[in-house]
C-alpha cells in the first residue's frame, strides 16, 4: 500500500505525505485491511492477476 499511518514516519515526512495525497490523509491499516477484505470475498473472486494501487491517490 502507500503511505499508511502506523507510527514510523517522522513529522515533517509524514506532513509531506498528507500534502502529497489528494485526499488529504495517510492510509490506516483499516484501509488495507478493506482492500483485503474485499479481495477474499465472493464481489472481488474474479480478481486475479492485477496490479491494484491503494495509495489514496498519491502523486
Amino acid at each position: 500500500p502507500g503511505p499508511v499511518d502506523t507510527g514510523w514516519m517522522t513529522e515533517p515526512l509524514r506532513q509531506e505525505m498528507v500534502r502529497q495525497t489528494p485526499l488529504g490523509r495517510l492510509g490506516t491499516p483499516r484501509d488495507t485491511a478493506h482492500l483485503v477484505d474485499f479481495l477474499c470475498s465472493p464481489e472481488g473472486q474474479w480478481i486475479n492477476g492485477q496490479l491494484l494501487m491503494s495509495n489514496g491517490g498519491l502523486a
